[in-house]
């Protein structure tokens, strides 16, 4: 009988060695779902913050085109009004000369 319980003790250890469990690795398919939206989520906000930081760079680049472009304009047209007063004190002294002149030819 001691011979029978050894026998059987020691199968015992060896199928209970033999038995191995490990936890089940799958997941639920409303997990699967979820982990699926989510890094879709992840990913689709990431491309809106790229267009975001593109949109504001082309913002910024744009202000300081329309800056060095209004502050050129402005320039050029200042260089013009001056050029313009310029011209019309020369045609004011052109018309005097001739008013005098003619009033030197007349009298004579």
């Amino acid at each position: 009988m001691f011979q029978f319980t050894a026998v059987a003790s020691r199968n015992a250890a060896r199928s209970a060695r033999a038995l191995h469990t490990t936890p089940v690795a799958r997941k639920t398919v409303t997990e699967t779902v979820k982990e699926a939206a989510d890094t879709l989520n992840k990913k689709v906000g990431q491309g809106l913050a790229k267009g975001l930081e593109k949109g504001e760079q082309a913002t910024q680049s744009t202000k300081e085109t329309m800056n060095s472009t209004a502050s050129a304009t402005k320039q050029k047209a200042d260089e013009t009004s001056t050029q313009a007063g310029h011209k019309a004190n020369q045609a004011a002294a052109g018309a005097r000369e001739a008013k005098e002149d003619f009033k030197k030819n007349v009298e004579k």
